[in-house]
């Protein structure tokens, strides 16, 4: 019975190298994962959301900063925008491996934007739509868990609980429920990630409590009504994913008064509607 003939190592070793010079880079990048980032190091675009000067998460307004999170962000030379008539460019303020940072640009209408890196090559468009709206739209007040939610547990009771826990999934996105100013940025191992907004204009302070990670806002720094503050998270003594948050009257823990929050929320949930209510 005969055998088919079978090359010797040497043979099939010409053959590879062979393959490798004539296979097209076509080919090569092909085989690159989808949403990775290519042979050249090309972009890939994750989201975009705002983070000053905001109406809501993925709400923005003319002079915004907004955040661009993907891979290989050091690489972007510009972030477009959609404009009235035709797209809008303009250069990051900062990058890193994972974020970029940008300004709306006057002009800029509701879009998906996209990033192109140094060597002219295009992202694919942001998964979610940003939407551009009037300085106007900023709220004087909004719902601080920007997501599906439900409250746990209100203020006192049996326990003599200190604010009010409302369940969300972790990653939910916090904003600021009123402007302010960032007066602590801090861990404690009950609290876990947690987080004081000084009111502006009124003696009440605003806590954040069991946040994913630590807030990337700074002591000091001036927060709008909108303004993404961190996530939703279980850091510290937290049964579950939620955010335990209070309003104090005067300065929190340094002779002020906390408050039942839970009136407070009712009316900025009433004022600001659900995430996607507004547009």
């Amino acid at each position: 019975m005969s055998h088919p003939k079978t090359f010797g190592p040497r043979i099939w070793i010409a053959a590879l190298a062979l393959a490798a010079v004539l296979l097209p880079a076509s080919a090569a990048s092909a085989a690159v994962a989808p949403g990775g980032v290519g042979a050249q190091g090309s972009v890939a675009l994750a989201d975009v959301t705002c983070l000053k000067q905001c109406v809501d998460t993925h709400k923005a307004t003319p002079g915004s900063t907004v955040r661009v999170r993907g891979l290989a962000m050091e690489q972007v030379s510009q972030v477009v925008f959609r404009g009235a008539t035709g797209p809008i460019g303009v250069p990051p303020l900062k990058r890193t491996e994972s974020v970029a940072t940008a300004v709306v640009p006057t002009g800029a209408v509701a879009s998906r934007p996209y990033v192109i890196d140094a060597a002219g090559q295009k992202s694919d468009r942001s998964p979610h739509k940003l939407f551009i709206l009037p300085t106007t739209e900023i709220p004087a007040a909004i719902y601080p868990i920007r997501g599906p939610h439900e409250l746990w547990e209100g203020f006192g009771g049996a326990r003599n609980h200190g604010g009010a826990d409302i369940g969300a999934a972790c990653g939910t996105p916090l904003v600021s429920a009123l402007p302010g100013k960032i007066e602590m940025n801090k861990y404690e191992p009950r609290a876990g990630n947690y987080l004081v907004i000084d009111v502006k204009g009124v003696d009440a302070d605003l806590i954040y409590m069991h946040m994913r990670v630590p807030s990337p806002l700074k002591v000091g720094q001036l927060v709008s009504a909108g303004q993404p503050v961190g996530n939703v998270g279980d850091t510290g003594n937290a049964s579950g994913c939620h955010l335990h948050f209070e309003y104090w009257l005067g300065e929190a823990w340094r002779g002020g008064e906390a408050v039942d929050p839970v009136p407070f929320l009712n009316q900025w949930e009433a004022e600001s509607g659900p995430p996607a209510a507004r547009r």
